[in-house]
């Protein structure tokens, strides 16, 4: 009888010690509510993508080609000798193109990675600012 004192009491203490481990007499926090990284099932991929530019319109003879908007293509135009020269990345393959289609309205962007490690796309992203 005297062991199972000891052990309730035992018990009791570790309940209690655990209970106030944390220093705080309210609830448990909430977990944040986790971020939806995909777009819902019901959408498809080219709905979420039509409408912000950059857009990849697809690869022409090993190019990626993007559209871009007007301003956009006014900020890769300044940019260009920076990312290209002073960062070395023609001497590392990286290939580009722009021009303007006045039947479509379109501003495109033609970049070919070359060996550089980087994807069209971080190239890009280089070439606006980002």
């Amino acid at each position: 009888m005297y062991r199972f004192g000891v052990a309730l009491g035992l018990a009791a203490t570790l309940v209690l010690a655990g209970c106030g481990a944390g220093g705080t007499d309210g609830p448990a926090p909430a977990a944040p509510a986790p971020t939806r990284t995909v777009p819902p099932a019901s959408l498809s991929p080219a709905t979420t993508l039509v409408s912000r530019l950059p857009r990849l319109l697809g690869l022409v003879d090993g190019y990626h080609m993007y559209e871009v908007s007007p301003q956009q293509y006014e900020i890769i135009g300044r940019n260009v000798p920076r990312v290209l020269g002073r960062e070395g990345l023609f001497d590392q393959g990286v290939r580009f193109g722009a021009n303007y289609d006045r039947d479509k309205d379109l501003h495109f962007v033609l970049i070919d990675p070359g060996l550089s490690h980087l994807s069209a796309r971080q190239i890009l992203d280089r070439l606006l600012g980002i």
